[in-house]
């Protein structure tokens, strides 16, 4: 009894296997044995024929009977995709993929016609690396990669895309010039592995010399600017604090009416501790009756600020000097340069990106830097860095 079950659990177990192996060795036939519907009898007669010499091995005949197929069928996917594998398989890579490409533009979710297009692709890839023509190789793979559906065989094509990349850097650093580390960032900014150190070499052979002034786009002077040109819209950066500056004294401050007499009544030294409100030369223009008149105080005032201004007015003035240089580190648009140290100030300049230059003072959060000969602003440190 115990032998007969075993044989039947035996053959049971070799029916699958047999079935499973049978399964497993099954291929996909890449061409499209049957031609399109509602074909006249010569077209079809002539669809079959060049599908004929196709699988004989007859490539340059059925190259031929294809292309004179396409031409009185042009709409035809299935004869696109049974040309390119006839190219395919005479070796000509090129004009194979721009026939499957051509098939997939009629037929965008076909597989069949994307497995094609995937395998010449991958050959033609493999013959550029051999070439080192590592470039083009990962144009190649990134078409690949769109054409593939599947999440790990995606991964697996980005890190040959990536093994390329490293080849490509390698080549970059035998020749060590300026203009192949910018055209490797330029081209592949986001390598993991080899993008930052290129960035940091750039640095090194890209030195700005003492009072070399990056190229920048400069904006109309404060002055020039009209009431309409403070109402365009732009971005500004993060809003920061700024270091509150001193509050005004109130007992310091006179207000006079802006007129040439009110100014001509009173002595020349209390004159200089007035200070004229601008804002009341509207008044000023209406009725003599209407105008008040304010008496100056005749007490006499010293104001700290004034006489500081006096001291600093008598000694001699020194000429600034740098103390240090930064580098702008925006990602990509050009750092604003502000005419305070304010995220709300006027911008006179724009910087490009890593441009080094001068600092002259600095507060908590804003440089103030010289971005042309005789032309100092604020630029924020969030956007810059120093360097020795």
């Amino acid at each position: 009894m115990f032998p007969a079950l075993l044989l039947r659990v035996l053959l049971v177990v070799l029916l699958f296997g047999v079935g499973g192996c049978a399964t497993g060795s099954v291929s996909v036939n890449p061409y499209f044995e049957m031609p399109p519907e509602r074909l006249p009898k010569t077209e079809m007669e002539l669809y079959n024929r060049a599908l004929t010499q196709l699988k004989n091995n007859q490539l340059g005949n059925s190259i031929d009977l294809w292309k004179q197929f396409l031409q009185n069928n042009p709409r035809s996917f299935r004869g696109y995709n049974n040309l390119g594998m006839a190219l395919y398989s005479n070796d000509q890579l090129v004009p194979a993929m721009k026939a499957f490409e051509t098939a997939l533009a009629l037929e965008p979710f076909d597989t069949k016609i994307k497995d094609n297009l995937k395998r010449a692709l991958r050959f033609q890839v493999t013959i550029l690396r051999e070439n080192k023509d590592y470039a083009t190789a990962i144009e190649h793979l990134e078409r690949v990669k769109k054409l593939t559906d599947d999440p790990p065989d995606k991964e697996r094509v980005a890190l040959e895309m990536e093994i390329l990349q490293d080849l490509i850097y390698e080549q970059v650093k035998l020749a060590n010039t300026l203009e192949g580390y910018e055209a490797f960032v330029a081209k592949y900014p986001d390598n993991p592995k080899n993008s930052d150190e290129a960035r940091r070499v750039i640095a090194k052979l890209n030195p700005q010399k003492p009072g070399e002034f990056p190229e920048m786009q400069l904006l109309p002077d404060a002055a020039q600017r009209t009431t309409e040109s403070t109402q365009e819209v732009f971005v500004p950066e993060p809003m920061q604090s700024v270091p509150a500056l001193p509050p005004v004294r109130k007992e310091s401050i006179e207000i006079v009416a802006e007129t040439k007499k009110a100014i001509e009544e009173f002595p020349e030294h209390i004159q200089e501790n007035e200070v004229v409100d601008f804002a009341a030369e509207e008044v000023s223009q209406a009725p003599e009756s209407t105008v008040m008149k304010r008496t100056p105080k005749v007490e006499a005032f010293v104001d700290p600020d004034m006489e500081m201004k006096r001291e600093t007015s008598a000694a001699p003035v020194q000429e600034s000097v740098p103390t240090k240089r930064v580098r702008i580190i925006t990602q990509n648009a050009p750092l604003r340069v502000r005419a305070k140290p304010d995220a709300r100030s006027a911008v006179t300049a724009q910087i490009p990106k890593n441009s080094v230059v001068p600092v002259f003072q600095e507060t908590e959060k804003w440089f103030q830097i010289e971005y042309q000969e005789g032309k100092k602003g604020w630029i924020s440190k969030k956007y810059s860095r120093l360097v020795n």
